[in-house]
Protein backbone atom coordinates (compact mmCIF):
# COMPACT_ATOMS: atom_id res chain seq x y z
CA UNK A 1 0.00 0.00 0.00
CA UNK A 2 1.21 3.20 -1.03
CA UNK A 3 0.54 6.69 0.64
CA UNK A 4 -0.48 9.55 -2.19
CA UNK A 5 -1.65 12.98 -0.51
CA UNK A 6 -5.34 12.68 -0.60
CA UNK A 7 -5.58 9.09 1.43
CA UNK A 8 -4.13 5.44 1.23
CA UNK A 9 -5.03 3.45 -1.91
CA UNK A 10 -3.28 0.40 -2.96
CA UNK A 11 -1.55 2.22 -5.96
CA UNK A 12 -2.76 5.08 -8.88
CA UNK A 13 -4.68 2.60 -11.05
CA UNK A 14 -7.55 2.35 -7.75
CA UNK A 15 -8.16 6.11 -7.91
CA UNK A 16 -8.14 6.52 -12.12
CA UNK A 17 -10.60 3.28 -11.87
CA UNK A 18 -13.24 5.06 -9.38
CA UNK A 19 -14.59 7.23 -12.97
CA UNK A 20 -18.00 6.70 -12.14
CA UNK A 21 -20.45 4.72 -14.59
CA UNK A 22 -23.58 6.26 -16.23
CA UNK A 23 -25.79 4.73 -13.71
CA UNK A 24 -24.28 6.83 -10.79
CA UNK A 25 -26.39 8.95 -8.26
CA UNK A 26 -25.34 11.84 -7.05
CA UNK A 27 -27.17 13.56 -4.25
CA UNK A 28 -25.87 16.36 -0.93
CA UNK A 29 -26.10 15.43 2.61
CA UNK A 30 -24.91 17.64 5.50
CA UNK A 31 -21.82 17.07 7.91
CA UNK A 32 -22.42 18.58 11.28
CA UNK A 33 -19.21 17.68 13.51
CA UNK A 34 -20.43 16.60 17.03
CA UNK A 35 -17.25 15.28 18.42
CA UNK A 36 -13.84 16.97 18.11
CA UNK A 37 -10.68 15.87 19.73
CA UNK A 38 -7.54 17.60 18.77
CA UNK A 39 -3.59 16.39 19.13
CA UNK A 40 -0.60 17.79 18.68
CA UNK A 41 1.98 15.90 16.52
CA UNK A 42 5.49 17.01 18.15
CA UNK A 43 5.99 20.55 18.62
CA UNK A 44 5.12 23.49 16.00
CA UNK A 45 8.46 24.58 13.89
CA UNK A 46 8.80 27.57 12.26
CA UNK A 47 4.90 28.23 12.63
CA UNK A 48 3.85 24.83 11.47
CA UNK A 49 2.05 22.64 13.27
CA UNK A 50 1.19 19.40 13.23
CA UNK A 51 -1.92 17.92 14.44
CA UNK A 52 -4.30 14.19 14.73
CA UNK A 53 -8.28 15.62 15.04
CA UNK A 54 -10.10 12.50 15.80
CA UNK A 55 -13.74 13.56 14.70
CA UNK A 56 -17.65 12.49 15.58
CA UNK A 57 -19.67 13.52 12.45
CA UNK A 58 -23.60 13.63 11.90
CA UNK A 59 -24.33 13.28 8.45
CA UNK A 60 -27.95 13.90 7.28
CA UNK A 61 -29.79 14.06 3.20
CA UNK A 62 -28.62 11.42 0.80
CA UNK A 63 -26.25 9.60 3.66
CA UNK A 64 -28.09 9.42 7.20
CA UNK A 65 -25.77 8.24 10.14
CA UNK A 66 -22.68 8.98 12.02
CA UNK A 67 -19.40 9.15 10.56
CA UNK A 68 -15.90 8.61 12.97
CA UNK A 69 -12.56 10.24 11.55
CA UNK A 70 -8.87 10.77 11.79
CA UNK A 71 -7.80 13.65 10.24
CA UNK A 72 -4.08 14.62 10.16
CA UNK A 73 -3.65 18.37 9.52
CA UNK A 74 -0.66 20.72 8.49
CA UNK A 75 -1.15 24.25 9.79
CA UNK A 76 0.41 27.03 8.20
CA UNK A 77 2.46 30.00 9.60
CA UNK A 78 -0.62 32.05 7.97
CA UNK A 79 -2.97 30.24 8.92
CA UNK A 80 -4.19 27.95 6.28
CA UNK A 81 -4.43 24.20 6.60
CA UNK A 82 -3.70 21.22 4.55
CA UNK A 83 -5.39 17.35 5.95
CA UNK A 84 -5.75 13.93 5.00
CA UNK A 85 -8.02 11.34 7.08
CA UNK A 86 -9.98 8.21 6.70
CA UNK A 87 -13.05 7.72 8.06
CA UNK A 88 -15.67 5.05 8.42
CA UNK A 89 -19.50 5.99 7.96
CA UNK A 90 -22.28 3.77 9.80
CA UNK A 91 -25.66 4.97 8.47
CA UNK A 92 -27.47 4.53 5.18
CA UNK A 93 -27.20 5.42 1.47
CA UNK A 94 -29.75 5.69 -0.92
CA UNK A 95 -32.22 3.39 1.72
CA UNK A 96 -29.19 0.81 2.03
CA UNK A 97 -27.80 0.42 5.12
CA UNK A 98 -24.30 -0.68 6.29
CA UNK A 99 -21.08 0.67 6.45
CA UNK A 100 -18.23 2.03 4.72
CA UNK A 101 -14.49 3.59 4.63
CA UNK A 102 -13.58 6.59 2.64
CA UNK A 103 -10.50 8.39 2.45
CA UNK A 104 -10.09 12.20 2.42
CA UNK A 105 -7.82 15.25 1.40
CA UNK A 106 -8.55 18.53 2.06
CA UNK A 107 -6.94 22.44 2.19
CA UNK A 108 -8.34 25.68 3.36
CA UNK A 109 -6.98 28.82 1.26
CA UNK A 110 -7.84 31.23 3.88
CA UNK A 111 -11.35 31.98 3.35
CA UNK A 112 -13.10 30.60 6.46
CA UNK A 113 -13.26 27.16 4.18
CA UNK A 114 -12.17 23.88 3.99
CA UNK A 115 -12.58 22.27 1.19
CA UNK A 116 -12.08 18.81 -0.05
CA UNK A 117 -12.60 15.28 -2.07
CA UNK A 118 -13.11 12.15 -0.23
CA UNK A 119 -13.25 8.49 -2.02
CA UNK A 120 -14.82 5.19 -0.98
CA UNK A 121 -12.51 3.00 -0.04
CA UNK A 122 -12.97 -0.22 -2.19
CA UNK A 123 -14.43 -2.94 -0.79
CA UNK A 124 -15.17 -1.87 2.31
CA UNK A 125 -19.04 -1.58 2.41
CA UNK A 126 -20.66 -3.75 4.96
CA UNK A 127 -24.45 -5.21 4.69
CA UNK A 128 -26.56 -3.41 2.47
CA UNK A 129 -23.45 -0.97 1.07
CA UNK A 130 -21.38 -4.00 0.42
CA UNK A 131 -19.76 -3.19 -3.79
CA UNK A 132 -20.46 0.31 -2.79
CA UNK A 133 -18.25 2.41 -4.55
CA UNK A 134 -18.14 6.62 -5.13
CA UNK A 135 -16.24 9.95 -4.10
CA UNK A 136 -17.58 13.13 -3.26
CA UNK A 137 -16.55 16.67 -2.84
CA UNK A 138 -17.21 19.02 0.23
CA UNK A 139 -16.99 22.58 1.93
CA UNK A 140 -16.67 22.77 5.64
CA UNK A 141 -17.55 26.27 7.33
CA UNK A 142 -17.03 27.18 10.85
CA UNK A 143 -20.52 28.12 12.07
CA UNK A 144 -21.32 31.50 14.13
CA UNK A 145 -21.37 29.14 17.67
CA UNK A 146 -17.86 27.87 16.57
CA UNK A 147 -18.76 24.40 15.34
CA UNK A 148 -18.16 23.50 11.83
CA UNK A 149 -20.68 22.05 9.15
CA UNK A 150 -19.89 20.77 5.99
CA UNK A 151 -21.82 20.37 2.87
CA UNK A 152 -20.79 17.15 0.45
CA UNK A 153 -22.20 16.01 -3.32
CA UNK A 154 -21.97 12.06 -3.39
CA UNK A 155 -21.68 10.72 -6.30
CA UNK A 156 -22.04 6.63 -6.00
CA UNK A 157 -22.99 3.13 -7.41
CA UNK A 158 -22.48 -0.39 -6.65
CA UNK A 159 -20.05 -3.05 -8.18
Amino acid sequence: MTFTWGGLTPGHAAVEEAQPPDHAVTHTSTVEVVGYDKQDIGPAAEGYEVVATLLTERFSGGIEGMGYADHIRVFRPDGTQIAAGVERVIGSVGGRTGSFVLTSHAQDDGSNAVRGVWTVVPGSGTGELAGLRGRGEFTARVQPDGSWRAEDNFTYWFD
